[in-house]
């Protein structure tokens, strides 16, 4: 047949004359952005991929972008055709592109000659930890694959690890490859793909993209058809779980560390359902696991090593507050704690409770009531490790103690590492606690903005979040690791998920290695009563159709509130148009907020809050380091409903509590030994001490005038709440640490 030829007009000068390279290789080599080019080869992607199309001939492989499609030319190009292209060399976050935009203006390719069906390149056999620039644009295969979060649903515009032969890499599926909603193979599996690249830098970011499910080939007689999973949690073990599709005997590999060491048999033999439960186990401690089962004709399989949880002898005592109104006449039992202006000195407090060691991951810090606090706490012998991203002028970190060990993100993706998180004496069970929310270190985010804190008094949890902390540290000591640290993409999924603490199932996760969004709607999809939101942003397409799914669903009537809806992807319009109920809250100090409220009002079901630092968006899930924690509480889930109708009441002008009142007021001495002066207490308002599980303690109290002096001799040591109830059923709350 006679070869197809097309010409499309540029929208941009390109003074480069249109010569043909030698071969693709060439081009890569020895051709520079904004010169014109001229390669022949054959198509090794489709639709699964979008738009772009990857051309690879014998020496290399070349993206091509159209624009948003190929209308401008005669046919689409298909897998196996044959095509000379020319255009414009661009680059995408670190992709080489034939077509595409320079200097923000459209680049479009300039010719595509179509030559008939071509042979298909062999797909080269690699290492996950292979990718690279020599390999970008080209089609090729990684055998015995697995995959970290198997079980879990594919999502579009997500990253997925995997491993192979003790070596990681990151699978990349877009919303349109056709594994989006299948099911993340248990089995090992051999993968193809094409090996492509996002980084905002221009550096790593390498990512393997497979063309729908046909690139996902079983490579094993016996696999796992369910993931491993941890139930019965207790002080001294817990049990794991799992299937297979054939018929084997199990047993779990166990130990303290990765090396493992110890052998627990499933009494169950010759069966595709499995259980070991691993017994005299320490409390409050992370043991590494892994399933094997053996077929009668020898065929085996061997899950991923992961690490998991013990239940701590912490108190397990949960801890919120806001700094924005709450509504008590929703709360069922214990009232919302809204600290107002006083944030900062709750969080100071928490920060010189600690006794040994404070791990920080904070994205950004200016307060200097913190600093001051992290002072107090250096002072008294504290080792402080601080991890903070590069991009933000942190200018609290100048005011830190000398004796503060820092060390920052500074690839510049995205918006870093974007944690909020404090991690203090991991290894004392009576002294553990992690604090965590949506609130930067910053004066504005603590006084201005709407955020949250939660607060877990768990040695288990602590030490997992220490695991996170230490991955982007690159070292256990007090010394940074550079050369070891990891970031972002780079890191691997390496923290437990379930953990029970005060009784109450928590679930962590860890961006975006761990798989958040797809945790996150999950719980959406299986909300029963109600589903609440209270998000700076939403962008995911993924999380908005659940949403709207939700609301159709004629069972759940889901209500939101997002600051930011005016986005570039923002599904805030998209929610209208399809009938939920959600606002913008354009009043005065951001919405900060990253949470969602599951099923409040059904106790018998599964109320939960998820809170952290993950914002929904396609950043936080792909590129910035971020943590999200699932309370699987009534009580939390409560609380949280407190403020939400607060926020609800402010952005809709209905009756109740909307903007927090202004109380100036303050406690002397703090900390305090046996009595406190409250200053500023206005007539007729309440004053109530509370202890660390939100339960009103007794305490005598003499008013004069607007003074109130609380004695509360003999009361143990810790911290607790002085609460306000103002006239008009606000209340508002400080932190009294009792020596």
């Amino acid at each position: 047949m006679n070869p197809k030829f097309t010409l499309a007009s540029t929208a941009i000068f390109v003074s480069t004359v249109l010569v043909a390279q030698d071969n693709i290789l060439d081009m890569r080599e020895n051709y520079n952005i904004g010169q014109t080019v001229t390669v022949t080869g054959v198509v090794t992607s489709d639709d699964n991929l979008g738009s772009v199309r990857y051309l690879q001939d014998a020496t290399a492989g070349i993206a091509l972008y159209p624009g948003a499609d190929w209308s401008d030319w005669d046919a689409t190009p298909e897998i196996g055709d044959s095509l000379t292209v020319t255009g414009p060399l661009t680059e995408f976050n670190g992709l080489l592109e034939i077509g595409g935009s320079l200097q923000g203006e459209p680049a479009p390719l300039i010719a595509v000659q179509f030559f008939g069906t071509g042979t298909l390149p062999e797909p080269l056999e690699i290492a996950p930890d292979a990718m690279d620039e020599s390999l970008e644009g080209q089609l090729v295969r990684v055998n015995g694959v697995t995959f970290p979060l198997a079980g879990t649903f594919i999502a579009g515009n997500a990253t997925y690890d995997f491993q192979a032969d003790g070596a990681y890499g990151i699978m990349y599926v877009r919303t349109s490859n056709s594994l989006v909603g299948e099911e993340l193979t248990g089995c090992e599996i051999d993968m193809i793909g094409i090996v492509s690249q996002f980084s905002f830098d221009g550096f790593g970011g390498y990512q393997l993209l497979p063309r729908g499910p046909v690139d996902l080939i079983p490579a094993a007689d016996l696999c796992f058809t369910s993931p491993v999973s941890q139930t019965n949690l207790a002080t001294d073990g817990f049990r794991l779980s799992w299937t297979t599709d054939l018929a084997c005997d199990g047993s779990v590999e166990y130990g303290p560390t990765p090396d493992l060491g110890f052998v627990a048999e499933a009494l169950q033999l010759n069966t595709p359902s499995h259980f070991v439960d691993l017994v005299g186990l320490d409390p409050g401690s992370i043991y590494y696991a892994r399933a094997v089962c053996t077929a009668a004709d020898g065929a085996s399989a061997t899950s991923q090593t992961r690490p998991y949880a013990t239940v701590s002898e912490s108190s397990g005592d949960i801890h919120v507050y806001f700094n924005g109104a709450v509504d008590h006449s929703v709360a069922t039992d214990e009232l919302a704690l809204s600290l107002g202006t006083d944030m900062n000195d709750t969080v100071a407090a928490w920060i010189t409770s600690a006794q040994h060691t404070l791990d920080v991951a904070a994205y950004n810090f200016n307060d200097q009531t913190l600093a001051a606090a992290f002072n107090t706490a250096a002072s008294n012998g504290v080792q402080i490790r601080w991890i903070y991203e590069g991009q933000n002028a942190n200018t609290g970190l100048g005011s830190l103690d000398a004796s503060v060990v820092t060390h920052p993100r500074t690839d510049g993706d995205g918006s870093g590492m974007h944690n909020k998180f404090i991690i203090a004496d991991a290894d004392h069970a009576d002294l553990a606690f992690v604090l965590t929310g949506s609130t930067n270190l910053t004066t504005g985010n603590l006084v201005s903005d709407l955020n949250d804190v939660i607060i877990f008094e768990d040695q288990s949890l602590a030490r997992a979040y220490e695991l996170e902390f230490e991955e982007m540290w690159g070292a256990e000591g007090m010394s940074p690791d550079p050369s070891n640290a990891k970031f972002g993409a780079e890191k691997t999924w390496n923290t437990p998920v379930d953990f029970l603490i005060g009784g109450h199932e928590v679930d962590l996760y860890f961006s975006p290695s761990d798989g958040t969004t797809a945790a996150i709607q999950k719980e959406i999809d299986a909300a029963n009563a109600d589903m609440e939101f209270a998000l700076l942003t939403l962008t995911r397409d993924d999380l908005g159709e659940s949403i709207v799914d939700l609301n159709q669903s004629f069972f759940v009537s889901p209500i939101g509130v997002i600051e930011q809806v005016n986005t570039t992807g923002s599904e805030f319009d998209n929610l209208i148009a399809n009938g939920v109920q959600v606002y913008h809250h354009d009043l005065s100090g951001d919405l900060h907020h990253k949470y969602c409220i599951i099923d409040h009002s059904e106790v018998g079901t599964d109320p939960l809050v998820i809170t952290g630092s993950h914002n929904w968006s396609s950043t936080a899930e792909t590129v910035n380091d971020e943590n999200t924690v699932i309370v699987h509480s009534a009580r939390v889930a409560n609380l949280y409903h407190q403020e939400f109708r607060a926020i609800v009441n402010a952005v809709t002008g209905a009756d109740g509590v909307s903007d927090a009142q202004p109380v100036e007021w303050n406690v002397m001495p703090n900390p305090a030994r046996d009595q406190v002066w409250v200053q500023g207490v206005p007539a007729e308002a309440v004053l109530s001490l509370m202890d660390a599980s939100g339960r009103e303690v007794d305490v005598t109290q003499w008013r004069q005038g607007t003074a109130v002096q609380l004695a509360f001799g003999g009361l143990s040591s810790g911290l607790y709440h002085l609460a306000l109830t103002l006239p008009n059923g606000q209340t508002v709350s400080k932190c009294l640490a009792i020596q």
